[in-house]
């Protein structure tokens, strides 16, 4: 929950806000496009560095928030490519294959680059600009209510979810034996379904009393 409401803390304290909503997405497709193209070097690395640099320069996204943001979908690439640079059969069962390294690398550059790209507008836009954004374009008001509705589904599941784990640490479930803190854990994904889902119910019950029909415009913000 932090974490996510750190990025999304960043994205409207960013000085890019002054921006416009499309600069931001034209730059970072952009580089993702070149980061898909252009070859692992030193392509991918000029994107990767660039996108660094625009977060850490003129975007001011803190060092920290950066590292905590790009270090888990890094690993997961990371992981994803192992197979890549193996081979199974033969004598070993189990070998690195001829070029599966050189592979796995330029997989991993790839992929790396393309996420740091779109981290960028993650970190500097904020999904309230971007739906406003696509409603001018003129993209379908019912795909737009469904990208806001998720959004705010995800804050509604995290927030109970945060709930859950503090009451569970106010009762010293971290002390306890570990087929103790299992059935904890399983207990505590089921009461955060069901009070998610509750929730969720509550919202929808709240915007049929108010006569919600068609859409729910937010109040974009006026850029200079």
């Amino acid at each position: 929950m932090a974490r996510v409401a750190a990025v999304d803390d960043a994205a409207w304290e960013s000085p890019w806000r002054q921006r416009p909503v499309g600069t931001r997405v034209f730059l970072s497709f952009a580089l993702v496009l070149a980061a898909l193209l252009m070859p692992a070097w030193p392509g991918c690395a000029l994107v990767a560095g660039g996108s660094l640099g625009l977060m850490l320069g003129p975007a001011r996204i803190r060092a920290s928030l950066v590292a905590v943001v790009t270090v888990p979908p890094i690993a997961f690439i990371a992981v994803g490519v192992l197979p890549l640079a193996v081979q199974v059969g033969g004598t070993p069962f189990l070998s690195l294959a001829p070029d599966g390294g050189a592979r796995a690398l330029g997989v991993l550059a790839h992929g790396v680059a393309g996420t740091l790209a779109l981290l960028l507008l993650v970190t500097t836009t904020t999904m309230v600009d971007l739906l406003a954004w696509c409603r001018r374009l003129g993209v379908p008001a019912p795909l737009v209510e469904i990208a806001a509705l998720m959004y705010r589904l995800v804050f509604v599941l995290l927030s109970t979810a945060v709930a859950v784990q503090r009451a569970q640490q106010a009762r010293l479930v971290a002390d306890a034996p570990l087929p103790q803190r299992m059935r904890f854990a399983a207990a505590a994904v089921g009461t955060t379904l069901l009070r998610t889902w509750d929730r969720a119910s509550r919202l929808q019950r709240g915007l049929e009393l108010r006569g919600y029909e068609e859409d729910l415009p937010t109040l974009p913000r006026v850029v200079a």
